[in-house]
């Protein structure tokens, strides 16, 4: 079983151990549009071509299903995939649902670029969630996922000062949960804690996206109220349409550190190779 993981950059590698969790023995096809990162300050159309070149590529290597392992990438172009798609496509959006359903008090600060805050998805899904409206405060945190990206000497230094001066302001008294909306954030987990208190939960969607994948593909998740472990080795091929051989290390080692050594696989198609998604795989 083929697997494509698609991102504008490194932040969807925590979906792709999400799914590993689920899914250990598939062999996984990961997409980081290093090229035209960061998504989140780009148009919707913009992010939507990207999107559908990545999709193309993923069909030309012959994967079974697709995850939009990016909150933009969903919000902007999985409606128009999935009407022409021949594989299943899993998107993902911010765990808002699971957010309001854990913790059923107070306030939501929900953490996302700008065109995920701005968008129509967005606005569509708390306007169906009761209290949505109510209890949900977007912030727009633009430069936030650039910062990550990097994993320079200092990024982590830098991210907790973008923290402090842009995010600790919005942490109003009756806001107990912070809601991930950008699969970059999922990296500075900790930092989040530290910087607007240890008693303030942390929601992102990737364990939703994987139990959904398995059940598109037919398979049974693995347990119910938490996820499983992380298998010590799996099946990776990582391609990066920038910078591919620097992006291919950084992501080895963010993988090494949480525990996941990635076996040799064989080299992918070149990403520009299939560049019109009306021609791949119909």
């Amino acid at each position: 079983m083929r697997i494509g993981i698609f991102d504008s950059g490194i932040g969807g590698l925590s979906t792709l151990l999400a799914c590993l969790r689920h899914l250990p023995d598939a062999h996984y096809l990961f997409y980081g549009d290093s090229a035209h990162a960061p998504y989140g300050d780009k148009s919707p159309a913009q992010v939507r071509q990207w999107t559908e070149e990545a999709y193309a590529w993923f069909i030309s290597a012959g994967v079974d299903a697709v995850v939009l392992a990016c909150n933009t990438a969903t919000s902007a172009a999985v409606a128009p995939l999935r009407e022409r798609a021949d594989v299943p496509i899993i998107g993902i959006e911010p765990a808002i649902r699971k957010a309001l359903t854990d913790h059923p008090q107070g306030g939501i600060l929900l953490l996302a670029t700008s065109i995920t805050v701005s968008g129509g998805k967005l606005r569509d899904l708390l306007d169906r969630l009761e209290n949505g409206q109510e209890r949900v405060r977007p912030l727009a945190c633009s430069g936030l996922a650039e910062i990550i990206e990097t994993q320079d000497t200092d990024w982590r230094a830098r991210a907790r000062h973008y923290l402090q001066l842009r995010v600790q302001p919005a942490r109003t008294a009756d806001i107990g949960v912070v809601v991930l909306g950008c699969t970059h954030y999922c990296w500075i987990n900790d930092l989040i804690n530290d910087t607007l208190g240890g008693d303030i939960a942390v929601v992102d969607g990737n364990d939703g996206v994987a139990r959904q994948l398995c059940r598109r593909l037919g398979v049974v998740p693995i347990g119910t109220d938490t996820a499983p472990p992380l298998p010590r080795h799996a099946r990776i091929s990582l391609y990066f349409t920038a910078d591919n051989g620097v992006k291919s290390r950084l992501a080895r080692r963010l993988l090494a550190a949480s525990g996941v050594s990635m076996a040799t696989q064989p080299d992918l198609p070149h990403a520009r190779a299939c560049s019109d998604p009306g021609s791949a795989g119909r």
